[in-house]
């Protein structure tokens, strides 16, 4: 059918006003032509976002294959998801067992308590709380007794909490609420009498509290300030120590303070500012003190520490690192038949976990089986306990829980009551089942960078419909997991590839280090290698390869479209920084200012500006089509980054014949964090229907 000049005025985006906002930085002019975009309560940015709105609703109409894709997804969450798991495991209080379970159909999950011997009971539900699944939960702490419970509820992804505290026995309420400016950590005094958390102190430092139950917060002593930024806190069962980590960045050195006793003065065990080191304190069973740490190890190691002398230089190394397999948890056990302590340990090799029985001086007792080649994550264990919980997954299983017996030596998995069966898992007699390939490829400068490719069929059928991703910064690995974003799409006939980029964790800190800082352009090259790798190989061609990602991801995805627009036919940024100059000044970017670097540093500007999406649109590049997506507000990534964008590539595109579009999809009453089941669904049936109109997946290109 033909297109009438009218339609294609209508699909054409608002034009976006050019204003002369620019900064002198170190004698450089940095243009900055969309400022006006930052502040979204202005009558102009309010009229675009409305323009922006109806746009993608013309749009929408025509993706052939968004229905079929939402039934999809919405099939394929009923069996669980990485952010949306059925159960959880299990945390384990004198007997009684708190987990969070979400039935089929079910918009958020809700938090359950399971008394010795009797059935469970939903203990926290937030639809009770907000009938609009506005509310979720975001975290929850029962005590050492499991007596009291602590949790905190947002609204309309504030991430601006307040903190509760019930009877378990009967849910009701023991103190007043506390309102929080961020989320915490609760770390229960043994006594069940109180907890400790931490709220902001200043514009940037962070303080720790003391709350006892039945006392006015207002009257709340503080016990630790630290002008820095990153503050974690962790209790111990049975003794009244208090671990405090500080830390200038996400991923730079910590460091780990110790307060012996309530008013005891905090003692430093390591320090690792000079070297850039990290190390966390394990309690249990009983008087055993352990540290996990990088000091000295890049994959990790586990060393013993002495509660009299526990400073870092005293410590003694049990289990020594492995090289190439990455340390990622280790959980004390008791052996009931000996009363000696053991380590069941979590390492991940190339992406897959593996796990390993350790004996009290360290020595390894066997290796245990694993459920499969996939991730496991959440591992824990009640104090002084022989058994300990794990959620597990891959790209073909959904999130199941797994619980491992001492005495047994194995891994048996413990499903949620009323459950669905999960699909057909990869490798099986069907076709049409899904398949899972680990491969190599040669970054640029010779590194060799793993990647999954999930896909159903014979992958000689190519080229075809590709969807590519990775994550790649912060230390945090691109490790397997059970997406129905993933198997929906390789359901329509595509295939879907998740590239473990330098940037991420997978080989340790110095994968990391090797892709953060001034080494960015790093992880963004291997990313562009891996799209062109999947290219030379047949699997896809650059009219049928789409590129996506969400927060760091999102940022990759957009980097990657503005250094090789020809590489891509589309790609999806979600929630990402894009603005690398100005994004310390927004939400929470102040915070990452060690894994990028900033603009007050003249060779930091020229690495940032080097990749920063905002900076690198250019008129005529002829970009793929770009679907960007952003809450209202988020409080971590400021949502300015994805107008700012959205404005540059609509404006590069302006009165360009041909020019792909450029869609902002903006939603309110959502945050950076969870969101109800059914939002969630049409989120991703919008991302997945825009990638495979404009790569050819299904009924063909269109919109």
């Amino acid at each position: 059918m033909a297109v009438s000049d009218s339609d294609r005025v209508a699909m054409r985006p608002p034009s976006p006003r050019r204003g002369d906002d620019a900064d002198r930085i170190h004698g450089r002019v940095v243009a900055d032509p969309f400022r006006w975009l930052e502040d979204d309560s202005t009558p102009e940015c309010a009229e675009w976002l409305a323009g922006q709105a109806a746009l993608l609703e013309r749009h929408r109409a025509t993706w052939p294959l968004r229905d079929a894709l939402h039934r999809d997804l919405a099939e394929l969450i009923g069996v669980g998801a990485l952010t949306a798991p059925v159960s959880s495991p299990p945390v384990v209080r004198r007997g009684r067992r708190f987990s969070l379970r979400r039935a089929p159909g079910q918009e958020l999950p809700v938090l359950v308590v399971a008394d010795p011997g009797a059935e469970p009971r939903v203990l926290v539900d937030p639809l009770a709380l907000d009938p609009g699944a506005r509310t979720t939960l975001d975290s929850w702490r029962p005590s050492w007794n499991g007596a009291v419970l602590a949790y905190q509820v947002s609204t309309g992804g504030s991430e601006r909490p307040v903190l509760h505290v019930v009877r378990v026995a009967d849910g009701t309420p023991v103190d007043s609420p506390i309102p929080l400016a961020r989320p915490t950590p609760v770390a229960w005094l043994p006594s069940g009498l109180g907890f400790h958390y931490t709220a902001p102190d200043g514009e940037r430092g962070r303080r720790v509290l003391l709350h006892r139950l039945g006392t006015d917060p207002a009257d709340d002593e503080t016990v630790y300030r630290t002008d820095r930024p990153h503050l974690a806190i962790k209790s111990a069962p049975a003794r009244p120590w208090l671990m405090i980590t500080t830390s200038s960045g996400v991923t730079s050195g910590n460091t780990l303070l110790v307060v012996p006793e309530p008013g005891a003065e905090p003692r430093v065990l390591h320090d690792g500012d000079r070297d850039g080191s990290r190390a966390v304190l394990k309690f249990g069973p009983g008087p055993l003190v352990l540290a996990v740490t990088d000091l000295g190890a890049p994959f990790g190691r586990v060393c013993a520490v002495d509660p009299d002398d526990p400073a870092s230089g005293s410590w003694r190394t049990l289990i020594p690192e492995e090289p190439g397999a990455v340390l990622d948890d280790a959980v004390p056990l008791l052996d009931p038949d000996t009363g000696a302590p053991c380590l069941l340990v979590n390492r991940t090799r190339r992406g897959l976990s593996g796990l390993a029985l350790h004996g009290h001086d360290g020595a390894r007792l066997c290796d245990v089986p694993v459920p499969g080649s996939g991730s496991i994550r959440r591992m824990a264990a009640p104090p002084d306990s022989d058994r300990a919980w794990f959620a597990y997954t891959d790209f073909v299983t959904p999130p199941t829980v797994y619980r491992f017996d001492l005495r047994e030596r194995r891994c048996v998995p413990e499903p949620a009551e009323g459950a669905p069966p999960a699909p057909a898992a990869a490798g099986g007699a069907d076709p049409a089942a899904p398949r899972v390939r680990q491969v190599d490829y040669t970054a640029g400068d010779g590194t060799r960078v793993g990647m999954h490719l999930v896909f159903a069929g014979d992958p000689a059928d190519g080229p075809r419909p590709t969807l590519l991703t990775t994550y790649g910064g912060f230390g945090a690995s691109s490790v397997p997991g059970y997406s129905p974003t993933i198997l929906a799409w390789v359901r329509a006939g595509g295939v879907y590839a998740v590239a473990g980029v330098r940037g991420g964790g997978e080989g340790g800190t110095a994968w990391h280090a090797a892709g953060s800082g001034a080494n960015k352009p790093t992880a963004i090259a291997d990313f562009l290698a891996a799209a062109e790798w999947l290219v030379a190989q047949g699997w896809t061609a650059p009219d049928r390869l789409a590129v996506k990602g969400a927060s760091h991801s999102g940022l990759m995805a957009a980097a990657a479209i503005t250094a090789r627009p020809d590489l891509f036919a589309a790609a999806v940024v979600s929630d990402a920084l894009t603005d690398m100059v100005r994004y310390p000044g927004f939400g929470l970017g102040r915070m990452w200012c060690e894994e990028f670097g900033t603009a007050d540093d003249p060779d930091q500007l020229d690495t940032l500006l080097s990749y920063s999406p905002y900076h690198r649109v250019r008129r005529g590049a002829g970009y793929p089509a770009v679907l960007l997506t952003c809450p209202r507000t988020d409080a971590r990534v400021d949502s300015m980054h994805t107008r700012k964008l959205t404005a540059a590539l609509q404006d590069a595109a302006a009165d360009t014949p041909g020019a792909r579009p450029v869609l902002l999809r903006c939603e309110s009453d959502v945050g950076h964090g969870m969101r109800s089941a059914s939002r969630w669904i049409g989120l991703q049936a919008d991302v997945l229907a825009f990638c495979a109109a404009h790569t050819g997946l299904g009924a063909g290109a269109a919109g």
